[in-house]
């Protein structure tokens, strides 16, 4: 009885994992308005970790906020600033459908390049699928990546040259550029393109 008192068991796993999937499922479904999406990248019993994109921070400060006060965690979250003509790509994963599948795993050599260095990384997890890869651009132009995928099978590496105009070099800022990794069975037909099109265009297809 005295080591039950000093030690009281640990709650049943199942409640566990269901707190956990609700504590996924409510970031997944909280309101922040206007470009906005964020996502649970991990969560156990006693942390999350968020990370979301958007043009400015303090709807994540909200979100924070909000999760802190409803599951008395306070969570990790990491914020990726995109520009307005972006918010179409955070308007695209809100309204993904969920799937079951496992996703292609996405990663970078490095996530902040100087102007003119290529962006290179790998794909994996990509199983029998056929990839489609899309950059785009802070001015919300969507570029075909396909080209430059090397690699068959489960994974894929790719390096891209990237180069700001002049414009965007004498303005001297960070500019975002976003990389999206798409995955199935026989491939998208609205992926399948050459020139640079308006990811407005693109992505709703």
């Amino acid at each position: 009885t005295t080591e039950a008192a000093l030690h009281p068991a640990a709650p049943p796993a199942v409640n566990v994992l269901d707190d956990v999937a609700q504590r996924i499922s409510w970031v997944r479904n909280y309101a922040g308005g206007d470009c906005f999406y964020a996502t649970a990248l991990a969560a156990t019993d006693k942390a999350i970790e968020i990370e979301g994109f958007g043009t400015d921070v303090q709807p994540f400060m909200q979100l924070l906020n909000a999760f802190q006060g409803e599951f008395k965690i306070e969570p990790d979250v990491g914020v990726r600033l995109i520009e307005q003509p972006q918010c179409v790509v955070a308007d695209f994963l809100r309204d993904l459908p969920r799937s079951s599948s496992h996703v292609p795993d996405l990663t970078l050599d490095r996530t902040s390049v100087p102007n003119g260095t290529p962006v290179s990384g790998k794909l994996s997890d990509l199983g029998e699928r056929k990839p489609e890869m899309l950059l785009i651009d802070h001015k919300g132009m969507a570029f075909s990546l396909n080209g430059r995928l090397s690699g068959t099978g489960d994974g894929r590496t790719f390096s891209i040259p990237i180069g700001l105009s002049s414009a965007d070099q004498a303005a001297r800022k960070v500019v975002p550029q976003m990389i999206i990794v798409l995955a199935s069975p026989n491939g998208i037909k609205a992926a399948d393109f050459s020139a640079p099109t308006p990811a407005a265009e693109i992505l709703p297809a």
